[in-house]
C-alpha cells in the first residue's frame, strides 16, 4: 500500500537557462501558496500496431502533461511571477497577452505506506516538474452570504519535456521519497533554489 493523505509546500522557480542535453537551471524560487490540491494529467502516445488479427505492439510513452493546482490564494507578486503579469510605477498589475514564463514547479506529498517492519509508516514524496507554463483559465467571484463559500483560484500548468542529458528520451518530472518532512522540504528547496 502507498496512499496519498496530504500535500504541502508548493513552490515554483523561473527557468534561467536550458540547454538540451546538458541540463536546466532556475532563478530564485518562491512559495506559491499553501497547497490545497493538484491534479496531474499525463498525455501519452497511444499507438497500437496490429497483425494477424491481434495486437503485436503498442506505445504508451509520455508526451506532455497538465497540472491543475488549487491554491490557497495568490498574492499579487506570485501572480505576476507565475502568470507573466506586469506592474507599473503606480503598483498597478496588468494582465497582458504576453506568454507566461517557463517555470519549474514542485510540492511534497504525504504518503502512508507499508513499512519494512510491517507497520504502516508516513513518508514524504517530493515531486518536481521541470518546465511548464501556468495560466488561470477562469476566476469566480461571488457576494458574501449567510454561509460563506471560500473561493480560491486554480491555476493550470502545461508541461514540456526537457533533455537533461544525452539520453534519447525527454524528462518531464522527477520524484523522491523521504522519511521526514524536513528532509523532503530541504530537498525541494534545493531543487527550486530557495534559500
Amino acid at each position: 500500500m502507498k496512499a496519498n493523505v496530504g500535500m504541502r509546500y508548493a513552490v515554483a522557480a523561473p527557468v534561467d537557462t536550458y540547454t538540451p542535453g546538458t541540463g536546466i537551471t532556475y532563478d530564485n524560487g518562491f512559495v506559491v501558496s499553501e497547497a490545497r490540491g493538484a491534479n496531474v494529467t499525463w498525455e501519452t502516445e497511444n499507438g497500437e500496431f496490429y497483425g494477424d488479427d491481434a495486437r503485436l505492439d503498442s506505445l504508451n510513452g509520455v508526451l506532455g502533461y497538465s497540472i491543475e493546482f488549487e491554491t490557497a490564494g495568490l498574492k499579487d507578486t506570485v501572480r505576476m511571477n507565475l502568470l507573466g503579469e506586469t506592474k507599473d510605477s503606480s503598483d498597478v498589475y496588468h494582465i497582458t497577452g504576453a506568454t507566461p514564463p517557463d517555470m519549474g514547479f514542485g510540492y511534497v506529498k504525504q504518503m502512508r505506506e507499508d513499512g519494512t517492519s510491517g507497520a504502516v509508516e508516513t513518508t514524504w514524496d517530493v515531486w518536481w516538474y521541470h518546465k511548464l507554463k501556468f495560466g488561470q483559465p477562469n476566476e469566480e467571484t461571488k457576494t458574501k452570504e449567510r454561509n460563506i463559500e471560500w473561493r480560491v483560484p486554480t491555476i493550470t500548468g502545461t508541461g514540456s519535456g526537457v533533455y537533461l542529458s544525452a539520453l534519447e528520451d525527454p524528462d518531464f518530472a522527477q520524484h523522491k521519497s523521504f522519511t521526514s518532512f524536513s528532509d523532503a522540504k530541504a530537498y525541494l528547496k534545493t531543487l527550486a533554489g530557495i534559500t
